[in-house]
């Protein structure tokens, strides 16, 4: 009889009864998967966020600077000041480009004097438009309302300016030269050896 048992592919416990083993997962081992990817996941989720938070400011940053460049470049092919608005939005002509700032990001800058072998940087409020002359020179103005209310525009000596885009947590640093010059970087000037 053991042998017809062996031979049929039944199983036979000592306690004399029979059972077939079924396929599957029970009830408590998909519970306890789940409960895992959870745990996982709710780890894993603000590194998710960092990461699109960065990329984000990335795209910003490219951008920026891709208009910085071609407002420069204009300038020099068509021999005519190019202005580029900034943090406005607005219909793009010749001589006239926008960039907007994206939401919950924000828009500020320094300029940088050398002093003592290190760059020194001061904010600049107000700015609103970067001009390129025809030689490729930047040149930044900031507005502002004087003591009787009226709206007025100031020139900033150029040194070297630095363009930060920042969401809070993560920046980004767009750096112009005097000679207008657009690099980017992922660290700010200030401080560093000059």
């Amino acid at each position: 009889k053991l042998l017809v048992t062996i031979l049929i592919g039944q199983s036979l416990c000592l306690g004399g009864s029979m059972r077939k083993k079924e396929n599957g997962f029970t009830l408590i081992e998909l519970m306890v998967t789940i409960a895992v990817m959870a745990i996982v996941a709710s780890i894993a989720a603000p590194s998710f966020k960092a990461v699109r938070a960065q990329q984000k400011i990335d795209y910003s940053t490219k951008d920026l600077e891709k208009v910085l460049l071609q407002a420069r470049y204009d300038a020099i092919l068509h021999r005519q000041r190019m202005m580029v608005n900034l943090g406005q939005i607005g219909t793009s002509s010749t001589n006239t480009l926008y960039w907007s700032v994206p939401d919950e990001q924000t828009l500020s800058f320094k300029k940088f004097v050398c002093t003592s072998n290190k760059w020194q940087g001061t904010l600049i409020d107000g700015v609103k438009q970067l001009i390129f002359a025809t030689d490729g020179t930047a040149e930044l103005f900031r507005g502002y309302t004087d003591d009787d209310g009226n709206a007025q525009r100031q020139k900033q000596e150029l040194s070297s300016i630095e363009v930060i885009i920042s969401n809070g947590n993560t920046s980004k640093y767009v750096e112009i030269s005097p000679l207008g010059k657009i690099t980017t970087e992922d660290q700010s000037r200030q401080d560093q050896e000059c």
